[in-house]
């Protein structure tokens, strides 16, 4: 005789837990690009601005997982206790590895400041490699955050390969366009940033496409999870319209047109920002829980 199945709505992630991602994710994505700068473009306050953004992020992050979460930041040491299989633990050794490595390899494009003159002299031959960590970190975070929520079987609605390249191609595109917003990028490097935009919104959309299709077809608790986002304007709202066509459209446009607008930038950026916040919260809040566990 079949055992019955009982649906739950989960309550261990909550809005603090979107915040953590969403910001941890736009950190490491703007670490990222900056050590991309550092080789490919001759915009170098570039470098500096990325990085710094990037550590800004990742503070976000993590006052919001350790204080919010964690609720007792005194705790925080014990996400280090099974470091070999915890994905908190990952994300953990990540964010430390970003900020040690990150401020290491920011200083150096500080050396016209008297005061870090010394220090940015001594750190420079070393850049690259503090950049490396630094990047491979940032690159890192949004793919194991996103995969510490499709981990668990038990809600089927996150336990999809799709969901952390969702998170990591989101906060890309979403740094790109912040960059593009607070720096003023004109000639090859606006058209490479809404390039690079329009190339990153595609895949978005086709990633987004493929998950609908994953819900779809996969138990019913993907699909009661799903229905629900789909029937809540706030999610149609922020994250199809505003933060995929809008931005695919419009990075379309000035792309293929070839026409520079002061307002583009700051606005993807914007439509970005909403619609890569709702993808996190929307899905967090949706998470249904299946008993028995369907292992």
């Amino acid at each position: 005789m079949a055992k019955p199945m009982h649906l739950e709505r989960q309550e261990a992630y909550e809005w603090p837990v979107a915040v953590y991602l969403f910001f941890g994710g736009l950190g490491g994505a703007l670490m990222t690009l900056s050590y991309i700068f550092h080789f490919f473009t001759a915009a170098t306050p570039l470098i500096g601005l990325a990085a710094l953004s990037g550590l800004v992020f990742f503070a976000i992050a993590g006052a919001f997982l350790i204080f919010f979460d964690l609720e007792r930041p005194l705790n925080a040491v014990y996400s280090l206790n099974n470091i070999t299989k915890s994905g908190i633990s990952w994300d953990v050794v990540l964010i430390a590895l970003n900020y040690v490595f990150g401020i290491l390899y920011v200083i150096p494009e500080f050396a016209g400041y008297s005061v870090l003159s010394g220090l940015a002299s001594l750190l420079l031959p070393y850049q690259a490699f503090f950049g490396a960590i630094a990047a491979i970190s940032g690159f890192m975070f949004p793919i194991i955050s996103g995969g510490l929520l499709a981990a668990p079987a038990s809600i089927p609605l996150w336990h999809t390969p799709a969901l952390p390249l969702l998170y990591l191609v989101t906060s890309f595109s979403l740094a790109v366009a912040y960059l593009g917003a607070i720096f003023n990028t004109d000639g090859v490097l606006y058209t490479t940033f809404s390039g690079t935009i329009l190339a990153l919104s595609a895949l978005t959309f086709g990633i987004s496409l493929a998950y609908l299709e994953h819900t779809h077809n996969g138990p019913i608790e993907a699909k009661e999870g799903m229905h629900r986002m789909l029937k809540t304007a706030r999610f149609v709202l922020l994250f199809p319209l505003v933060g995929v066509m809008f931005p695919l459209v419009l990075s379309a446009y000035v792309f293929f047109t070839g026409v520079t607008i002061t307002w583009v930038m700051p606005a993807l950026a914007v439509a970005l920002f909403l619609g890569g916040f709702a993808a996190r919260n929307c899905v967090v809040n949706n998470g249904i829980e299946t008993y028995p566990w369907p292992y």
